[in-house]
Parts: structure tokens; sequence; C-alpha cells
């Protein structure tokens, strides 16, 4: 797998705003990498950065505030990831757009050596696991 420029942040600040225009910022950045290098691609395919790009939009417009701010990174087949890490507690969620829509998007949710993963149909399901993020 090849990751392309990953920004590792923690995700615990309460500014919504700022923290879905990081994201956003971040996302944006990835178009601009190179198409492909000796590992596979890694600028993200239209499919992947479109689903993305809807998913947190329609997140932070559900969660305005308490959207907290993502780390990006590409794979070598061109689909995008995004992670939601926090240290206290210990807590990830991570979404995978896939390259093409042969493929679903998933969720992955990681807590005190538990962690699980499901097939996302709408942005509702991020939102959930997402307020599961910031509970304290």
């Amino acid at each position: 797998m090849t990751v392309a420029k990953e920004q590792i942040t923690d995700s615990s600040s309460n500014s919504g705003l700022l923290n879905f225009r990081i994201t956003v910022e971040r996302l944006i950045e990835l178009l601009d990498l190179e198409e492909e290098d000796e590992y596979g691609i890694l600028r993200p395919t239209e499919y992947a950065f479109r689903t993305a790009m809807k998913l947190v939009v329609e997140a932070y417009d559900s969660m305005g505030n308490s959207f907290p701010k993502a780390s990006t990174g590409t794979d070598d087949r061109g689909s995008i990831t995004l992670d939601w890490t926090s240290l206290e507690p210990e807590r990830t969620v991570r979404l995978f757009c896939p390259c093409s829509a042969e493929q679903p998007v998933d969720i992955y949710h990681h807590a005190n050596n538990e962690n699980a993963v499901e097939d996302i149909a709408s942005s509702s399901t991020l939102v959930y696991w997402l307020q599961w993020f910031n509970k304290i």
C-alpha cells in the first residue's frame, strides 16, 4: 500500500468549522500529488475523491462544531482513507473510500482492543461513528 502524504494529527480539537476546513484542504491536496510512482497510483481517483468529499460535507452539515479533523492518504489504487485518531480516550475511526464503485465504502472503528468494519450507505453512519469518536 502506498500512503501519499498522510498527515497524522490529534483530532480532538473542538472547532468544527476549522476542523472541517483542514480536512477538506487535506483532501484537495491529494489532487496535487503526482499521478503515480514506482509503487502505484498516488493521486486519488475521481470516484474516491467525490465520495470522500460528499461524505465529509454531509457529516459536517449534520455535526457542525463537533466535527473532528481527519488525516488523509491514498493507496496504490487511488482509494482515499480518512483517519480520525484520539489518544485520550484511545479511539480510531477510519473511512475508506474506494477507487471505484465496485468496492464498498467502509468504516472501521477501534477502541480498547475492540474493533469492527462495516459498509456504509450514507453519511449518517459516518456521523454516528464520529459522534462515538467524540465521546469522552
